[in-house]
């Protein structure tokens, strides 16, 4: 065993949602974690993270996520709050103009990191 390191240099932007850039930092079978970013005065697309369990932590700016059958239930967070985000639940994410957003997720299960949908009530 061996306690890893990597450097901001060593991770490159993988799989990803419109308007979102993910970069892997350690991935194993049942955990990804990456470091998002998000420009600010951004809307993704939709999507949800499969089976996936979502946890995150907002390191820099801020931003809120639109979710529910309609779309229509933001839940607003900011620098140094963290989140939950259930396996299936469709969503976008929301930044406000002249505010990039910085944030580490650990994606917890199996299958895909990212699964795009064309709104809330696909699946």
């Amino acid at each position: 065993m061996t306690v890893e390191v990597v450097s901001p240099e060593e991770v490159a932007a993988d799989e990803s949602t419109p308007g979102v850039v993910r970069k892997t930092v350690f991935e194993t079978e049942n955990a990804v974690m990456v470091q998002s970013h998000i420009e600010g005065g951004t809307t993704t697309g939709w999507h949800s993270h499969g089976d996936r369990h979502v946890y995150g932590y907002i390191v820099e700016g801020a931003g809120a996520v639109e979710y529910g059958p309609d779309g229509d239930e933001p839940r607003e967070c900011s620098a140094g709050e963290y989140f939950y985000i259930p396996p299936g639940t469709v969503h976008r994410d929301i930044t406000p103009p002249d505010t990039d957003a910085v944030v580490l997720v650990c994606f917890v299960g199996s299958g895909p990191v990212v699964v795009n949908v064309d709104g809330p009530d696909a699946d």
